[in-house]
């Protein structure tokens, strides 16, 4: 599921160049490195859409990192990310599964609370995909 996510983003024009922009990762343990990431972490979806099966809402978290020096590069990067994901053309195909549409669960990107440790800025959100037919 995270990797036709992720194929899916990049699909989309999101860029993946080292050292220079949010590399797209799965999420489900969070990296120390590198700092500018965006983690995608599946979470509990609505599942099934239809009652024979053949929709599905994916639900995942993306949760964008940036570096400690440039707190308004990732607020640009968590909204790039959210408009990209909201205005993607549909239905689409990728990985062979089909894409009908997506939606945010919840709010806007939003700040998590800074760990004093790095002080690296963070932001999350929410989205649902619906695949299948």
């Amino acid at each position: 599921m995270v990797q036709v996510i992720i194929d899916w983003i990049t699909s989309l024009g999101w860029a993946q160049q080292p050292e220079l922009d949010y590399a797209l990762l799965e999420g489900t343990y969070i990296m120390e490195e590198p700092d500018r990431a965006v983690f995608i972490t599946p979470t509990g979806g609505p599942g099934y859409l239809s009652e024979e099966g053949a929709v599905d809402g994916w639900s995942f978290q993306a949760r964008v990192r940036g570096t400690t020096d440039d707190p308004n590069g990732v607020l640009q990067a968590a909204t790039l990310l959210d408009i990209m994901i909201l205005k993607a053309p549909f239905p689409s195909s990728v990985d062979g599964v089909a894409i009908q549409n997506a939606y945010r669960a919840a709010s806007p990107p939003t700040p998590l609370p800074v760990d004093p440790r790095d002080l690296r800025r963070e932001y999350t959100c929410s989205y649902i995909i619906v695949t299948g037919v």
